[in-house]
């Protein structure tokens, strides 16, 4: 038995035989043709790219069918629907047709290598996620150009678990969850188009694992816990037992408490009440939050807008339409809209800087790039004077810099009045605490802005000098650490002392581990993925505020991560024992 740890993307518990897909991608023959050959070879392009999209388009209807689209899986298929569509992709591949005597296939695979090498070479996490969307077009197309099947598992009959190095969007969509039952890679993030469309499917996900494609055979019973990250490759007996119970149990479990849930309020048993709100990052996800009886949206992630749009990447009708989208889904319910976490890396004129997690990263690129944030605080502004919307400054360190871009806005807000063009003039403006600077600065700025909200993932990156995609420091990364849940302290202290709102959005308020700790330290809003919902809903309304305040103070004098894990996770078992009852979620490996 061995056991293989990775990164959690989508909950749940499987066990079946594996299936390891070959990730070969197509061979391409020669490289070279006659100039004569040329017209005709760009004519062969056009009509790879024309089939291309009809195949892209099928498999979304295709996948519309399985599921109902709350993770925006129709939005990733519009992604690669436009790189398709973009007429600097063809004329790219057209040039070196023409000019160099390359073959089509040639052609494609240098410019696509060269568009996969500018984002491998930002060492940005959410731009080398979206490699696997290029790597997918170019399998697509190349096997369009050379007439070759891409490899699926149609011809399956029975339940299998799928271990592969990677997966593209396309591969995971045109799965069927009745026989595949789990995902396991080798490469991926929380974060990539293959765990949302695993989300979507309800599947069963661990990536980010290794090397577990080289090591598992075809055949070999597997375990796939996606809940915690784990994957277990042949087990013994007693560990095959426990799980295949854990798996029933799992299931009958979250179907009781999403049915017990979802229309009831976050209340303490004591009559404190907490909103538990949902991260996003396309509008149709909308769907999913109020269904799992999500209060609203805490987070609106609006960088995907810029990649859809990145032939326009400051277009406000594109902005605007997005948030009107969130705004009809959420009624009266608020939305909570992140201005845009870019870096200049990501930029087409921009440049790869050596380190752009200590860069020229968000609200740092105002000055460069003032158009950008116009046209999307323009968008915000026009759409709150049709819903309940708010927003906040991502990235914030020092006093200067969140004077600097409330001066903008007010030169936005200028520029509609004159026009104008309505909008809420009392919209809420926060800003994120996600640098150790910006909480130890807390005081100073809530006098700033209307509500803070914590991004504990940068939070603790920060604080702690960890980056935990690197599996050599990874298990370094902890929410618990002392220094970390003192800086959350600091800022939510500051916020009451001066009467303003503070959020948690990071992955730390969707945990249910944490939920007593973060409601007794006086967490007001709680934003997580709208999976997550129901389960913290139903510990909130597990507890006392009371009880809640004596864990966060006993935990404030413990002086290790791990004693404060041990103790919130006795507290857990104590507050909710119906989870750790026999094969259920929290049942101990």
């Amino acid at each position: 038995m061995e056991i293989k740890r990775g990164i959690p993307v989508s909950p749940g518990v499987a066990v079946s035989k594996a299936f390891v897909l070959d990730s070969e991608g197509a061979r391409i023959g020669r490289k070279f043709l006659m100039p004569e050959e040329a017209p005709s070879e760009i004519e062969r392009f056009d009509d790879a790219l024309r089939r291309s999209g009809e195949q892209i388009r099928a498999l979304a209807e295709q996948l519309q069918q399985k599921v109902e689209d709350s993770y925006g899986v129709s939005d990733i298929f519009q992604v690669h629907l436009h790189i398709l569509g973009d007429p600097k992709l063809r004329e790219s591949v057209a040039n070196l047709i023409r000019n160099r005597n390359f073959t089509a296939e040639y052609a494609l695979s240098q410019v696509l290598r060269r568009y996969v090498k500018s984002l491998e070479a930002t060492g940005d996490s959410y731009l080398l996620q979206r490699v696997r969307d290029f790597d997918d077009i170019e399998q697509r197309l190349l096997n369009s150009l050379l007439g070759a099947q891409r490899e699926d598992l149609a011809h399956i009959e029975e339940a299998v678990i799928v271990i592969a190095r990677d997966l593209t969007p396309a591969q995971t969509a045109g799965f069927d969850p009745s026989r595949v039952l789990a995902l396991a890679t080798d490469a991926g993030g929380r974060t990539s188009h293959t765990a949302i469309i695993a989300r979507a499917l309800r599947i069963p996900a661990v990536v980010g694992i290794g090397a577990i494609s080289t090591e598992v055979s075809g055949g070999d019973m597997v375990i796939v816990d996606g809940t915690k990250g784990i994957v277990i490759v042949n087990p013994d007996e007693a560990t095959l037992a426990r799980y295949r119970i854990r798996a029933r149990n799992i299931e009958v479990f979250e179907e009781r408490i999403a049915a017990e849930i979802c229309n009831l309020s976050a209340v303490t048993r004591d009559g404190h009440r907490v909103s538990i709100e949902a991260n996003i990052e396309f509008p149709s996800e909308v769907e999913a939050v109020v269904r799992n009886g999500g209060e609203g949206v805490g987070l609106y992630r609006t960088e995907f807008l810029f990649h859809v749009e990145s032939s326009a990447p400051t277009d406000e009708k594109a902005h605007f339409g997005a948030y009107m989208d969130a705004i009809r889904h959420l009624g009266d319910h608020p939305l909570t809209i992140r201005l845009l976490d870019l870096g200049a890396d990501k930029f087409p004129q921009g440049y790869a800087e050596r380190n752009p997690f200590l860069g020229c990263r968000s609200m740092r690129l105002l000055g460069k790039n003032p158009d950008i944030f116009r046209q999307q605080i323009r968008a915000i502004l026009r759409a709150s004077a049709l819903g309940k919307v708010r927003f906040m400054f991502p990235m914030i360190a020092t006093p200067d810099e969140l004077r600097e871009c409330k001066d903008f806005v007010q030169d936005v807000r200028d520029e509609l009045d004159r026009a104008g063009v309505p909008y809420d003039k009392d919209i809420a403006v926060g800003m994120m605490i996600e640098v150790p600077s910006a909480a130890m600065m807390a005081d100073r700025f809530a006098r700033e802005v209307d509500f803070f909200s914590i991004g504990t993932n940068d939070l603790i990156q920060y604080t702690l000098a960890v980056d935990r995609n690197n599996e050599h420091v990874s298990h370094l990364f902890s929410a618990t650490n002392p220094a970390v849940l003192r800086l959350i302290r600091l800022t939510v202290e500051a916020a009451d002392s001066a009467g303003i709102e503070v959020a948690m959005c990071g992955e730390m308020a969707g945990d249910i581990l944490y939920t007593p700790l973060l409601v007794g330290m006086g967490l007001q809003h709680l934003s997580m993925a709208p999976a997550a919902i129901p389960d913290v809903k139903k510990l909130v309304r597990s507890i006392s505020h009371t009880d809640a305040k004596t864990i966060a103070d006993t935990v404030a004098e413990m002086p290790t991560s791990r004693l404060i894990e041990e103790f919130l996770q006795k507290e857990l078992r104590r507050i909710m024992p119906e989870l750790f009852a026999e094969g259920n979620a929290f049942d101990a490996d």
